[in-house]
């Protein structure tokens, strides 16, 4: 990991500083942990759903999505219920404000769309159909700054641009072939125009950009235009692809096929920190904590680190 200055932290110096951002252990209460639920069945991605405090839920399957899980808790006596919410060839799952959670099942013309909206306990309140855009969808992101639009990238490098109180499908936007199956991470809304986070896992390396990571894209909604306004590569001395990343505001992490994880700036438009692997420990995953500059990168064999990034 680097600093901001660029200068590498030792192992001796990272543990240091990790453990000097910890309370002082008089005034540290670390609290206790309960067991509210396992798994027996591989867990692929967690999603949280935004305004509901006592519901997460749980894509499940081993490498496609199979099943989507509702975990309830209940605070009163602390029991935790498991609930069936879909299953079938899930593609794409997306938990959104107001208490929503958008949903892909199928491809092509048999795919079927659905936002389902809970009550506040967590319970299933209302479903709606969105009108599929006859394009596998891979992603799904919500648009700040505009909570009734939601944006959706397909298998074709398309961004389709759904009403969420219609379910119309208002725009399809083509974006660059260059970059094959491109992934939306974070959409803003700012003077009718879309600002776009993509990441590339097909790109390949070229001459010009070296391997493109993150890409940033202003597209008007009216005219179905976009332009790119950002490319951000792999930093000179590292090497690989991106293999899943998360972006959190103005900066973006990926995990690299070399098993390192790189961070950007997007204001800056360059790489502003390097974490190789621990232990001999390839990363596999990482993620940007929900309410603070904290990062956690995970190892294939489980362990879970947490990093502060400054």
């Amino acid at each position: 990991m680097e600093e901001p200055s660029g200068k590498p932290l030792s192992c001796a110096e990272k543990e240091k500083t990790e453990i000097t951002d910890l309370p002082a252990c008089d005034s540290w209460n670390p609290g206790s942990l309960h067991l509210v639920s396992k798994f027996k069945v591989p867990v692929l991605q967690i999603v949280p759903v935004p305004d509901v405090y006592n519901l997460i839920c749980v894509a499940l399957g081993n490498l496609e999505i199979r099943e989507i899980r509702a975990l309830l808790c209940s605070s009163g006596d602390e029991s935790e219920k498991q609930v069936l919410l879909k299953s079938g060839n899930i593609k794409a799952v997306l938990g959104l404000t107001k208490r929503r959670l958008v949903s892909s099942i199928g491809t092509f013309c048999n795919q079927q769309i659905q936002i389902m909206t809970f009550a506040e306990d967590g319970g299933s309140k209302d479903e709606q159909l969105l009108m599929p855009p006859d394009e596998t969808i891979l992603t799904f992101a919500e648009v700040q700054g505009m909570q009734d639009a939601l944006l959706g990238t397909t298998t074709v490098n398309n961004i389709v641009i759904w009403n969420l109180k219609t379910g119309q499908l208002l725009k399809k936007v083509h974006i660059d072939d260059s970059y094959q199956a491109s992934i939306c991470h974070r959409a803003y809304s700012e003077m009718g125009l879309l600002f776009v986070v993509l990441s590339h896992p097909c790109a390949k390396e070229s001459q010009a950009f070296g391997s493109p990571m993150f890409q940033l894209l202003v597209i008007n909604p009216k005219t179905a235009q976009s332009v790119r306004v950002l490319l951000c590569c792999l930093p000179q001395g590292q090497a690989g692809r991106f293999l899943e990343g998360d972006v959190k505001d103005h900066i973006a992490a990926a995990v690299l096929t070399s098993g390192t994880i790189a961070i950007w700036d997007l204001l800056l438009g360059h790489c502003t920190a390097v974490l190789p692997p621990v232990s001999d420990q390839n990363w596999s995953l990482v993620k940007w904590s929900g309410t603070d500059s904290h990062l956690l990168a995970g190892q294939k064999d489980g362990n879970i680190f947490i990093y502060r990034y400054f």
